[in-house]
């Protein structure tokens, strides 16, 4: 992959070699490698056009806007604690909120079912009390995961009205 980010014609050549060399044996699967060539070209487009200074600007504001949705992961366990009345230092919980956030990307799933939940309390009992940990797993689970899916949905929900279908941009470097 970081082959094909930094030398995108040189992976474009070597899939066309090789799509040609397959072609070259059947006409079902010439069919096929057309159809794989088409979607290299596309994707040797999209790839120069990436690392254009409008990519790499591109990029960035993808960086930045990403910001929200790791806002809702990381401030959840603020925003909680706020919502019941414990009073906490914000730092350290962004810092124990990212550490919860990094020991769930090792959680099996499916199937780490209330793992986040078990992670999130036994990290956070330095601040929260045994008798408010339900509470306080209730309110975190619900920031993180149904109100993420509410706006989610509801924003998807407007594209739809909206209509993307036949909107898609050409890919270019002018």
């Amino acid at each position: 992959m970081l082959t094909a980010i930094v030398f995108p014609s040189l992976v474009k050549r070597f899939i066309q070699r090789v799509a040609g060399r397959i072609a070259r044996r059947s006409p079902r699967a010439a069919e096929q490698m057309e159809k794989l060539l088409a979607g290299v070209d596309r994707a040797h487009d999209c790839m120069v056009a990436f690392g254009s200074p409008k990519g790499l600007l591109t990029l960035l504001l993808a960086i930045v806007i990403s910001a929200p949705s790791h806002a809702n992961k990381l401030l959840a366990g603020y925003v909680t604690m706020r919502i019941l009345g414990i009073p906490a230092d914000f730092t350290d919980i962004l810092l124990l909120q990212t550490l919860i956030s990094f020991l769930l990307y090792f959680a099996p799933t499916p199937g780490g079912s209330g793992l986040a939940e078990l992670t999130s309390a036994v990290v956070m009992s330095v601040y929260v009390s045994r008798d408010l940990t339900p509470s306080y797993t209730l309110i975190w689970r619900f920031i993180n995961s149904y109100a993420t899916v509410i706006v989610g949905s509801l924003i998807f929900w407007y594209w739809l009205r909206r209509g993307l279908i036949g909107r898609e941009e050409h890919v270019g470097l002018s």
